[in-house]
């Protein structure tokens, strides 16, 4: 009882540490104020690196877009360079003639009788004309597509009626300047000259600003050249290398300007 006693005496009487408050140093106080205005600098930190994931993951899908679309063209480019090759390898040769034993008819001469004129029936008035409903540009590019289609089949009668059609369709739609060019392709492989001459012009005077039309203006100076008018063929050979430069049919016009020796 009296070694209790005399302990608790001891524990009451002994003195315990002082508590140190760290907001009262400077150095405490400083690193606390420090930790609070760092807080912001972060968050912001974090908020620009999630950005330029952002950024560098539009960027990855843009070039993937580029290079899609460079391939189409090319695909494209190709499609159409393959179409130039086969038709000129066709219209080296004899070509196609076009069958007019339909189309021409003989009448034979009916006697004459003499009749009484009728009396003169009274005209009913014209109907109004419904103005045709305008065309979406996926009706005009299904249209060009399925004439452009018989062009690669060598469906040439059929590609002529449907060419002939689209034009009168879509005068100056957005595939015009391209049907012009291979109606007046495919009038050569038939070997109806004039027609394909007429084509042909159509597109360099039509629409000077297609890409089609330098092509066009060299088919139309080469089928010259086949005629034997050398004046005409330097003429439009010239013409492409001035108003169409740099491109592939002045390219091509120069070289055969150099073998005419001009």
């Amino acid at each position: 009882m009296a070694i209790c006693i005399s302990s608790t005496v001891y524990a009451e009487s002994r003195k315990l540490p002082p508590i140190i408050n760290n907001s009262t140093y400077a150095n405490g106080a400083a690193y606390s104020g420090q930790a609070s205005s760092n807080q912001p600098m972060l968050e912001m930190l974090v908020r620009v690196e999630a950005l330029q994931v952002e950024v560098q993951q539009l960027r990855g899908t843009i070039e993937q877009q580029n290079h899609d679309i460079n391939n189409l063209k090319q695909r494209q480019q190709n499609i159409y360079t393959d179409m130039n090759m086969r038709l000129q390898q066709l219209e080296t040769g004899a070509g196609i003639s076009i069958d007019s034993s339909k189309s021409a008819v003989l009448y034979t001469p009916v006697k004459r009788q003499n009749t009484t004129i009728p009396t003169p029936v009274q005209r009913a008035k014209p109907k109004p004309v419904k103005k045709a409903k305008p065309r979406s540009k996926a009706e005009e590019k299904s249209a060009f597509d399925k004439a452009f289609t018989s062009v690669k089949d060598s469906h040439y009668q059929q590609a002529i009626k449907q060419l002939e059609q689209f034009l009168r369709d879509y005068p100056n739609g957005t595939y015009s300047d391209n049907a012009y060019f291979w109606l007046g392709s495919v009038y050569k492989v038939v070997n109806d000259i004039p027609a394909a001459q007429k084509n042909f012009e159509a597109v360099y005077t039509q629409f000077p600003k297609s890409e089609k039309a330098g092509m066009a203006m060299l088919k139309l100076a080469d089928i010259y050249r086949e005629e034997n008018d050398s004046a005409k063929a330097v003429q439009l050979y010239t013409q492409i290398t001035s108003q169409y430069a740099d491109s592939t049919a002045a390219h091509i016009a120069e070289k055969k300007l150099q073998n005419i020796g001009q």
